[in-house]
């Protein structure tokens, strides 16, 4: 990295930019959700792009989840030059190298004013730093990372431009596939990787080298990209995953009632396909651990030497992550319902048996009790499946803090803008999502200056773009949190 001490820094997240390149979200609500959202940050890029705090340019750090490679769903055009395989064809291009190169350039072309202005950004003599998220892992990708640099530069000083002006534009663009970091100032994470249904067992190398079948290689799936391509791509017009995520039993068995008999057979189909291909990513994981370990450990290492962090540090700061379901069998089915499913079935066994041969009111009580216990363990599961990503990743500060030194900690990823004074002295920010439905957590971000002379305490502030500007974020109640150890 060479980022300048003197740089100040804006940090953003989770702009899910190409979201809507997959079925279901083409409706008029949806699109104008689209359209104020690249209006407002064509508009606050703009503003930064040129107006400066005491004469210091902008780092901008984009914190995760910048192109939704997850959600996208394209289809191989028959003049592709990448070789669509079965699964291509029945669900879009898939997570290798080439296929998330060419996703990446149907996004720019699509949100080619954002992008343009990201160009205008960086070409006014700014930073731009990309934090891969889980929705973006295809960052790490060199042939990706090229794109994005190529296109952006493109944008901003054309395709005649000498190569001087072209190497210097370059340098100003970088990614972090893990966190970014000054020392003294401030440590940026997505967030991930305390969420075991999102986190990567190797966020240094989150990609396998043999895939099912012989397959080249490609992104190791998490359980939410395999449940986006295989369950709720397929269900376009009744499943949205962004309001499903936080669904209990009951929620889902009312939706699935809702489908009427056919769809009833149409969801068991999905249903099975998709428990079918998270058990097989299970299985192909644990076969290509070894070569993965190896290389994010080597990768470790260079970070170590990049940014001047001992080595051990980082080995206990990659230990604090939430191992991911898809390397555990029963953590993945139970994230499925599975193991609600069969505790129903044993419930229902157990109470037939005893309305059956119990004596008496024994017929009746026994029964109810047994199903009345299957109702209480299912809630109890349901609170520790359901916890939220904020609480988590609130949580994990305390132990981040006893790792680096930085008095701002900043992660994205749930979705929940808020700042929280730490009991060290440190402060807590969490962007949320620019991309948000609701207006008053839409556009967050955190702004960390310097007092005028260089030489005072750091500021950090959570702010929201508003009106044409950036004001102080007012939180709404249901998002105040008190202070964190």
């Amino acid at each position: 990295m060479t980022t300048k001490a003197e740089h100040n820094i804006l940090v953003i997240s989770d702009l899910h930019l190409g979201e809507d390149l997959r079925p279901g979200v083409a409706n008029v609500s949806y699109l104008r959700h689209l359209v104020k959202l690249e209006r407002e940050l064509e508009a606050f890029l703009t503003h930064y792009a040129t107006n400066r705090k005491d004469g210091r340019p902008w780092t901008l750090v984009v914190n995760g989840d910048m192109v939704d490679f997850m959600s996208i769903m394209l289809q191989p055009a028959a003049h592709d030059e990448v070789d669509a395989d079965d699964d291509e064809q029945l669900y879009g291009l898939g997570f290798g190298e080439r296929q998330s190169q060419k996703k990446l350039e149907r996004v720019i072309v699509r949100h080619q004013g954002v992008f343009g202005k990201l160009a205008e950004f960086v070409a006014a003599g700014n930073e731009l730093v990309i934090v891969v998220g889980n929705h973006d892992p295809e960052f790490q990708y060199p042939s990706v990372q090229r794109t994005l640099v190529e296109w952006l530069c493109g944008l901003a000083v054309g395709a005649g431009a000498s190569s001087e002006a072209r190497d210097a534009f370059s340098r100003r663009i970088s990614f972090c596939p893990w966190f970014y970091y000054r020392q003294d100032l401030i440590y940026v994470e997505h967030g991930h990787q305390y969420d075991e249904y999102c986190s990567f067992d190797y966020v240094l190398h989150p990609v396998a080298s043999r895939a099912r079948g012989g397959r080249k290689s490609a992104v190791a799936l998490s359980i939410a990209h395999a449940g986006m391509r295989y369950f709720a791509n397929q269900l376009p017009d009744s499943y949205d995953p962004r309001t499903a995520e936080h669904w209990s039993t009951w929620d889902y068995a009312r939706w699935g009632v809702a489908q009427g008999l056919r769809g009833l057979v149409r969801l068991s189909y999905l249903y099975g396909i998709l428990v079918w291909r998270v058990v097989e990513i299970w299985y192909w994981l644990r076969h290509a651990d070894a070569e993965r370990r190896a290389v994010h450990h080597e990768r470790l290492r260079a970070l170590s030497t990049e940014w001047q962090i001992a080595e051990d540090k980082l080995i206990a700061l990659d230990a604090l992550k939430r191992s991911p379901v898809t390397r555990r069998l029963w953590g993945l089915l139970s994230t499925l319902f599975i193991d609600r499913m069969l505790l129903g079935a044993v419930a229902v066994g157990i109470a037939t048996v005893t309305a059956v041969h119990l004596p008496g009111a024994w017929r009746i009580v026994a029964p109810v009790g047994t199903m009345l216990t299957f109702a209480v363990v299912n809630q109890i599961l349901n609170r520790v499946r359901l916890e939220p990503s904020s609480v988590k990743l609130r949580s994990s500060t305390r132990l981040i803090q006893g790792l680096v030194c930085a008095p701002f900690i900043v992660f994205g990823h749930s979705h929940a803008p808020e700042a929280v004074q730490l009991s060290s002295g440190a402060t807590y920010f969490n962007t949320g999502t620019w991309a948000s439905d609701d207006p008053n957590l839409s556009f967050t971000h955190v702004i960390v200056t310097r007092s005028d002379d260089g030489a005072g305490s750091p500021r950090g502030e959570l702010r929201q773009w508003r009106d044409g500007g950036s004001q102080p974020f007012a939180a709404p109640a249901r998002t105040t949190k008190k202070a964190a150890g």
